[in-house]
């Protein structure tokens, strides 16, 4: 729930007891190496020896990967049980590889150049089967040149206002056939006019396609000449897939054993390159977990040394950014980290906002979109997502749509009837003003609860400015809160208690407010600068404030006008149900309108719930407390893209 600790590790390891230790290293996936001169002082750095690493398993596992790539393999591999100690003649596993490529190098072109013609081909058919009802020989239409010829496809929607826009010009449309979303269409036109015909076409979002017209015959003739040549093909590629296997099988053993040699081999000597060398050590520095440190330490080897130093004792004498490694416990917390990392990474100190953003995320969603019924069926799309590999946001529909069925039985919805289960609360499009005031109220506190957490930030990260006197710090608060208590009374009750404390306070924060800058300069002991522009600056930057106050807390209406929003759709979609249910198959129609208003009730409706929720989460309550300038903690590890 908040963000690791971290440490500056620096190894000084023997030569001998290299590959050990970074093996250790690597497999215990915690260690992001780090330049170490940019944390020792110059004197020290200039002695320090850049260690110059040709990896001499470069090549062969570059070999070795061509063939994991053309196979579609990828051997068992446990660091646990690589025996760095195991002889390996690198010439001699390159050759090998090298012999194992060439031996399928043949198979996997072919299977390549025949993948391709298969594509090829289904996307001809796929052209034929549009032109297979026209009797007309395919040749033939390339030999027009009088006559501009266009083919392509244009939406549905939009085919009859294309024809009708088109009738005073000199353009001909005739329709080829239609599926389920496009009309077919030839455009005959004019050389000279085809510039006005194109751009004709563009506003009706025609899409221009390609003719087969390479081909002789029919259409039909065409179309089974090429479903013969897909089946010849799709053979094809079988038997190349064949006889790569039979080339990946008969030397499996061999590929399973030296894999992981060759990947513990070549990581190795990758993270060998960022150490430096005394001539006598090898120095490796990088940063790792508090928690890890004092893993690895007990199987660190005695030969070798390890300084640990805490990251903040080191961001105070060096200027250094420190990797962040964000801890959430629990998968519903992990799920809602995309939420917050789709902002960006809290720098490291700041405090890691995701556990807020779950909670506030799905409250707002179910009072948005509070209904049993369609709750229940985002609670499963969530499921599906999550079943399906999207964990995260599997993870953050299931919440949604758990929220979405609690605020159903508050307002007593059910797939929008409001007559099936009672309200337990309060029923949205009766009592609006509650709903109202409860949304403004839950903003007001979302807000309030942001400016706390900058507070926080800025004494923890002793940034005066930030915490005392900034409009989202102390003064922001005192301003804010006698601010809001002084409007709620005089809407409720007429008139405002303690007017005389309210004012002094108000001024007194919007002075503190208007001089953050030198009463933070002040605070922190530092000179006095306002620097050009100061007042411009701070005059924009205070009427921006008050501003903002205020268009933050009403920007929360939308909380009530969504679920208002709810109700009346599905009480349009209703009342059309009805109206059709006395017409001549008026049974059908009604549970099509129904359906369809279902549909739109729980698809669009819900997709923009979850985008309002999250301009709610980002720019009102982010942006009162969350940097989100950090970078995100890398392990080095096995795999190549997580090099540091």
């Amino acid at each position: 729930m908040s963000v690791a600790k971290m440490e500056n590790v620096t190894f000084f390891v023997p030569i001998e007891k290299i590959e050990e230790n970074d093996l250790n290293l690597i497999s215990s996936e915690s260690f992001e190496p780090h330049d170490i001169k940019e944390i020792v002082d110059e004197s020290v750095a200039s002695d320090l020896l850049k260690v110059q690493n040709d990896n001499p398993y470069r090549e062969v596992y570059s070999e070795m990967m061509n063939f994991l790539k053309m196979t579609e393999y990828l051997p068992p591999f446990d660091q646990n049980n690589v025996n760095l100690d195991e002889p390996l003649d690198i010439n001699d596993l390159q050759r090998k590889f090298k012999l194992m490529n060439e031996g399928i190098k043949t198979f996997f072109n072919r299977k390549s150049e025949q993948l391709k013609k298969l594509s090829d081909y289904q996307n001809i058919l796929f052209h034929i089967n549009v032109l297979v009802n026209l009797n007309i020989e395919l040749e033939n239409l390339a030999e027009i040149d009088r006559i501009k010829l266009i083919f392509g496809r244009v939406p549905i929607r939009n085919y009859d206002n294309l024809v009708e826009s088109s009738l005073d010009d000199p353009i001909l449309i005739l329709e080829v056939s239609r599926d389920k979303d496009n009309s077919w269409i030839f455009v005959f036109t004019s050389p000279d006019f085809e510039k006005e015909a194109r751009d004709i076409l563009q506003s009706a979002y025609f899409e221009e396609d390609v003719l087969p017209v390479d081909y002789t015959g029919t259409p039909r003739e065409v179309k089974a000449r090429i479903e013969s040549l897909i089946e010849v093909t799709k053979i094809s590629v079988s038997e190349s897939e064949f006889a790569i296997k039979k080339v990946l099988y008969s030397n499996k053993e061999f590929v399973d054993k030296f894999y992981p040699l060759v990947l513990s081999h070549k990581r190795i000597y990758d993270l060998q390159s960022f150490s430096s060398s005394t001539g006598n050590l090898y120095l490796l520095n990088g940063w790792m977990p508090s928690k890890e440190v004092k893993k690895f330490e007990q199987k660190t080897d005695e030969n070798v040394l390890m300084i640990d130093e805490p990251a903040e004792k080191l961001m105070k004498t060096k200027n250094v950014e420190v990797p962040v490694k964000v801890e959430n416990r629990g998968g519903w917390l992990k799920g809602f980290e995309f939420v917050t990392k789709m902002f960006g990474t809290p720098s490291y100190g700041e405090i890691d906002p995701t556990p807020f953003v779950a909670a506030f995320f799905t409250f707002m969603f179910g009072f948005m979109l509070g209904d049993v019924g369609h709750g229940s069926i985002l609670f499963l799309f969530g499921y599906f997502m999550y079943k399906k590999g999207s964990k995260q946001f599997g993870t953050v529909m299931m919440s949604a749509g758990t929220a979405s069925i609690f605020f159903g039985f508050m307002y007593g919805s059910v797939f929008g009837f409001e007559n099936w289960i009672p309200a337990i609360w309060l029923r949205p499009i009766i009592q609006i003003n509650q709903l109202m005031i409860v949304g403004i109220y839950f903003g007001i506190g979302m807000i309030s609860f942001g400016m706390i957490l900058n507070i926080v930030n800025g004494f923890r990260q002793k940034n005066w400015e930030k915490a005392l006197f900034s409009p989202d710090g102390i003064a922001g608060l005192v301003f804010y809160w006698p601010a809001v208590t002084a409007v709620s009374f005089y809407l409720f009750e007429g008139k405002v208690p303690y007017v005389t404390l309210t004012i002094i306070l108000i001024v007194v924060s919007l002075i503190a407010m208007l001089f953050k800058r030198p009463l933070g300069q002040i605070v922190s002991g530092k000179k006095i600068k306002l620097g050009d522009g100061f007042w411009v600056e701070t005059g924009f930057g205070m009427f921006d404030t008050l501003i903002s106050f205020l268009s933050n807390a009403i920007s929360y209406v939308r909380l009530a006008a969504f679920a208002l929003t709810h109700e009346a759709l599905f009480e349009a979609f209703w009342i059309m149900t009805l109206m059709v249910l006395p017409a001549k198959g008026g049974d059908i129609w009604a549970v099509i309108i129904f359906l369809m208003g279902q549909l739109v009730l729980v698809g669009l409706e819900g997709l923009v719930v979850f985008i309002q929720s999250l301009r709610l989460t980002y720019y009102e309550f982010f942006t009162k407390f969350f940097e989100a300038s950090g970078r995100e903690f890398h392990p080095f590890s096995f795999k190549e893209e997580n090099r540091a």
